[in-house]
């Protein structure tokens, strides 16, 4: 049996369903320390009995240090460099495998020359391998110091089995309304009120009866943009989330900053024609021209000429996107991402 300690910030279940698979399908037992969940992402998971859990915020470096000198691991995997004590961890025992996971991509310019630079100097070092989503991470990483043969890419990913069941769904719908789907914070880097203020122009100014479907909480749901075909239904736990996307036509998320968006695997598995923002990394491996549209403009102005670029495709041309969509994100699943695990562990 192979042992490995995750050493995380915040669990997210793109995540815990690869550890679970990890764990259950390759007889790996992982210990995880991570911090709670946030409230405004308050996801309940459940665990592979394989999985032992500990709470960042009451366990110590101490006892981090004591449970890796203990445990024999085969492999340290410690998600990010912001955690000071989860990096004195690595450093202190180079005898084991160390995998450093992270979305930062790179975006050139004078920041992130310095950034990379001070990461070669300062965390590079402690670590063997880096483990990222796609090619603008796999940029970084290279800038940081790692070698090619040292950076696995495929890093977040999707439960494809759930969003197969959506996918399964939608291909029986035949809705009469066009249900426009956005889910993730309500937050300014999201540029959700962007999103909503240019739907309900659109729709205003086209007599259109399209409707625009957003899920998720923030800092910024209570000044929501109020629009009777603008439909805000709060956050929602992944059971509810599968049964909700079973409804919908288009995928839009056209944040201000995105390092990766896992919600895009998420869609793009269900099925669903992709606008992605210039600024989603996930469109590196999840978007072509022909399975959506790429959102260079994402002002109100630029969101509604994306919409009615939309609006002109019929039904049977988004269902074909979709398709296309579908074979893009099923690439991206827990056996590639548990194979890139095994691949890094002692021998």
């Amino acid at each position: 049996m192979k042992r490995m300690i995750v050493l995380y910030r915040e669990l997210a279940g793109y995540i815990v369903h690869a550890l679970n698979y990890l764990a259950d399908n390759h007889d790996v037992h992982i210990d995880i320390v991570a911090y709670p969940v946030k409230s405004e992402a308050p996801f309940r998971f459940e665990f592979s009995r394989k999985i032992n859990r500990f709470d960042r915020t009451t366990f110590s470096e101490g006892q981090i240090a004591k449970l890796i000198k203990e445990s024999n691991y085969d492999l340290i995997f410690c998600g990010g460099w912001s955690d000071k004590e989860y990096l004195n961890a690595v450093a202190k025992n180079r005898n084991v495998p160390s995998l450093l996971g992270f979305d930062k991509q790179w975006e050139g310019g004078l920041k992130d020359e310095l950034r990379s630079i001070y990461l070669r100097l300062l965390v590079r070092r402690y670590f063997d391998f880096a483990f990222v989503p796609g090619l603008e991470q796999f940029q970084f990483a290279k800038r940081m110091g790692f070698r090619e043969n040292e950076i696995k890419q495929g890093a977040y990913i999707c439960e494809t089995d759930r969003f197969s069941r959506v996918y399964e769904k939608r291909i029986h719908r035949n809705g009469e309304v066009r249900k426009w789907y956005y889910v993730g914070r309500y937050a300014p880097e999201k540029n959700v009120q962007v999103l909503c203020e240019a739907f309900a122009a659109w729709v205003s100014n086209e007599n259109r009866k399209d409707e625009l479907h957003c899920f998720g909480t923030g800092a910024l749901f209570d000044s929501r943009i109020q629009h009777p075909q603008i439909i805000h239904h709060g956050f929602k736990q992944p059971a509810e989330m599968e049964q909700a996307m079973g409804d919908g036509d288009i995928f839009i998320l056209p944040s201000l900053y995105e390092p990766w968006g896992v919600v895009v695997n998420e869609f793009a598995v269900a099925g669903y024609p992709l606008i992605l923002s210039d600024k989603v990394g996930a469109r590196t491996a999840l978007l072509t021209e022909k399975n959506g549209w790429l959102l260079e403009n994402n002002t109100s102005s630029g969101i509604v000429e994306v919409l009615q670029k939309v609006n002109k495709s019929t039904d049977q041309e988004l269902k074909s996107m979709g398709e296309i969509s579908r074979s893009l994100g099923l690439k991206l699943d827990a056996k590639q991402y548990a194979d890139s695990i095994l691949s890094m562990m002692k021998s």
